[in-house]
Order: structure tokens, then sequence, then C-alpha cells
């Protein structure tokens, strides 16, 4: 008994004391001030903070949001640098100080970029022709009237024309959670890929016609539930004319030797993103399922079937600058049949690959991708290139290097009735390989990677991810 209350009355002392150390953590915020947006709004940083002026938190608390809010700042792309410390704290109180560094906003970059799905498919499968290659101009303005609003306007000629202007808002309400983007584009081209033959796709093409032209418009309205939730909603249309070439060529490339054809779309789509940079993510994870109804019953032709897709991504940061990454992705399109081949959806193209795949395409009613990665980062550095570059937002120049293994997995049913892609359909495909990541200004990342399939194959691609 005595022992008893020896224990009762220590441990009673020690919480008093845990308690009161506990207590005299206690931090009210009095002011929130925030450095170096000179064209950004305050609100687009104070949206994305987990803390208030005014409110009252424990200091292990203030450390641990302020992980995850830089995160969220730093991903709104409009900053090249974020910071956030406690300044002035004594007494029960403290000031929280945000500093950034605003990255430039616009961008009038020339186009010169290959029409192929990516590097390696125009320099092995097209020979490396220099007549497929599209030119013109992109102008972006990011953060737009410091809202971050983004605003585009795309003018390319070459192997295809484009015309596309974009313009997108992160939020229209006071509540800030509503947004909005809508989208406009044209296209033609006299080149056509018009059949796909063991895995690659074949043009044909006229010196004097245009074999197609589309016209795509999109209105996009997206709900912010929560720091980390997205809710999608697009509205689309479509409209394609091709030329009778085409038609005779592939009678099923619109469908029954069809010319025309256009169509309303609908889709919802739900986003859960909580990584620590969306560009090259090292930590946290994103999951995404969608669904969407093609063909809405305004016109008739031909197109009338459902999509839907899932997609889940898991980043690990392990001891010592390991990374780990696992993925998992589907989509599958039904009904399958009756299909025109211009509304075939594929593997091979932007994030929907496998490694060691990157000179074929996979066409398919419906697939899984479930890929592994492993990784070390080698090198990281900033540079100071102030004497050299005259402006701000790039005098510091960053720089890393990851070395890593992978190991990539799926299986894609093919389409009833279609032979195009049928090497590599309807069985299970996997590759291994390793590679090194160049990560520089911006997040830009150059791949370089040395694959082997489950085929026998051994190939070296290069690829190239900008954001810009």
């Amino acid at each position: 008994m005595k022992r008893f209350l020896l224990t009762f009355v220590f441990c009673g002392f020690s919480q008093f004391i845990y308690c009161q150390q506990d207590s005299t953590d206690l931090l009210t915020v009095d002011e929130i001030i925030i450095e170096g947006n000179f064209r950004t709004k305050p609100q687009m940083i104070t949206r994305e903070l987990s803390f208030e002026k005014g409110g009252t938190y424990q200091r292990y608390q203030l450390d641990s949001m302020f992980v995850w809010d830089r995160n969220r700042i730093y991903n709104t792309n409009l900053f090249n640098e974020v910071s956030i410390e406690l300044i002035n704290a004594s007494s029960g109180s403290t000031e929280i100080k945000i500093t950034v560094d605003e990255r430039w906003y616009f961008y009038p970059l020339p186009i010169f970029r290959l029409v192929d799905r990516n590097f390696n498919d125009w320099w092995v499968n097209r020979d490396r022709d220099l007549s497929r290659v599209n030119y013109g101009i992109k102008l972006t303005q990011f953060n737009f009237r410091g809202r971050g609003e983004v605003l585009r306007l795309w003018l390319q000629t070459g192997f295809e024309t484009v015309v596309n202007l974009r313009y997108s808002i992160p939020y229209i309400d006071k509540k800030q959670r509503n947004g909005l983007r809508v989208s406009t584009s044209y296209f033609e081209t006299k080149n056509v890929a018009v059949i796909t033959r063991e895995n690659i796709r074949r043009f044909t093409s006229s010196q004097e016609d245009v074999l197609r032209r589309a016209y795509k418009t999109s209105v996009r309205h997206s709900y912010r539930s929560s720091f980390y939730s997205f809710h999608l909603t697009t509205l689309g249309h479509t409209r394609l004319d091709v030329a009778d070439t085409i038609a005779r060529i592939n009678p099923n490339y619109l469908g029954d030797g069809r010319t025309q054809q256009q169509h309303l779309w609908l889709g919802y789509t739900y986003v859960w993103d909580k990584r620590n940079n969306r560009n090259y993510p090292t930590n946290g994870e994103r999951y995404q399922a969608g669904l969407f109804k093609h063909g809405l019953g305004l016109y008739n032709d031909g197109v009338d079937f459902w999509r839907a897709r899932l997609s889940l991504t898991k980043y690990w940061e392990l001891k010592d600058n390991f990374f780990l990454v696992a993925d998992i992705s589907g989509l599958s399109t039904f009904p399958a049949k009756d299909r025109s081949y211009f509304n075939y959806y594929s593997i091979g193209f932007l994030k929907e690959v496998l490694r060691g795949y990157d000179l074929r395409i996979i066409e398919a009613s419906s697939y899984v991708l479930q890929r592994n990665e492993f990784k070390h980062q080698l090198f990281r550095r900033k540079y100071d290139v102030s004497k050299v570059m005259p402006v701000r937002q790039f005098q510091t120049f960053p720089i890393a290097i990851y070395g890593k293994v992978y190991f990539d997995q799926g299986y894609a049913v093919g389409y009833p009735n279609y032979d195009g892609s049928d090497l590599l359909s309807d069985q299970y495909l996997y590759s291994l390989g390793a590679g090194i990541d160049l990560v520089i200004v911006n997040d830009l990342t150059f791949r370089f990677e040395l694959s082997r399939t489950g085929q026998g194959e051994t190939n070296f691609f290069i690829n190239f991810l900008s954001l810009l």
C-alpha cells in the first residue's frame, strides 16, 4: 500500500510538471508577417496555412504545421523558395514570418518540339526525321493579377498547327474553394497517325491538303474541400473532321467510314494530393479516381462509352537520402466493342507508360500498371549565378541528381477484332532497369534510363518533363 501511494504521488507530480511544461509552450499568434510577395496577393499564401492570427498552439504543433504549410505554399508553383519561422516568441505569444522568393511569371518560350510521343519514339521509330518538328511560340502568364491565375496562348505550326487559349483561376469565391478553368483549341495537320501495326503508329501525309482538323473546348469547375482534397467536374466538346483519304485507308478511323465526328463529354474526378513537391515528390501520397461519359446523346456520331480511371501513388522518404515510390494505376472503358480508332485508349502517352516499352504503343480497352522505384539522392546543391544572370528570379541555380532502380509491370486488354497491338496486349508485361534523374530549375526533370523488358529487349531511353 505504501509503495502504491508513493507511486501515485510520483506519477501525479510528474504529470503536473509535464502539464506545466506544456502550458509554457502554448503560443498565441499575434501577427503573420509575409515578405517577398511583390506581386502575389497575401490570400494566395494565407489560404495554404493551417494556423491563423489569434490562434493558440503548442510549439511542437507549429513546428509540424510549418513543414506541410511550407510544402503547400511551394506547390502553388508561384515561388522558388519558401520559409516559415517564429520570431519574437516570448511570454506565451509569437509572430510568424513567412518569406517567399517569387518565380519569374511571364514565359515567352519558343516552341521546338517533336511531334512523336517521346524522344525515343522519334529517334528510333521515325529515324530522327527533322521534318517531324513543331515550332512556334508559347506565351504563359503565371500568377496573373497576383491571384495564381494562369493565362496561356499557344501558337504552333510545322508538323501540326495548333492554336490554344487557356485561362485558369484557383478560386472565384470569398471562401477560396471554387475555381474555374476554360480552354479552347484548334488543330490541323497534313500528317496523321491513321493506323497501328506491331504496336507502332503508321502515318500518312499530304503535301497540299489538310488531312485532319479538330476543335476542342472544355470548362472545368474545381472545388477544394480541404487542404488536400479536390473535386473536379469537366464538360467538354470535341469535333473532328478528316479527309476522305483517312476514311479510305482506315474506315474505322471515325467508324463506318465517317469523315466527321463530334461529341460532348462530362467527367468527375476526385484528387487527394499530399506531396511535399508536386513537380518532383519524395514524400507523401496522391490518390485519384475519375468517371467520364463520352457522348451525351446530342450527336449521332458513334461515340457512346464510359471511361473510369484510378491512380494510387505513395512516396516514402527513408534514412540517409534514400527514397521509395510505389504506384498503381488502371483504366477501363466500356463497352469496348464498336469503338472507332480515334477513340482508342493506350499505354505509351504522357505518364501512362511502362518503362522499357517507350518505343511501343499498346492500345487497350482496359489496363493496369504497377510501378516501383527505389532511389538515392547522389548530389544536391544550389549555385549562385548572379554574376552572369541579371534577372533576380534566376540568380540561383539548383541542381539535384538521383540514382535509381525500378521494376514495372502491367497488363492490357486489347480491343475486340483489332490486331494493331496484339504483340503486347492480353499478356503479362514487365520491365526492370536503372537510371539517373537530373532535376534543375523549377524542378524540370531529365530522366536517363536503361531498361530490359520481359520480351528480352534492352534499350537506353531519355525523357524530359517540363511544367512550363
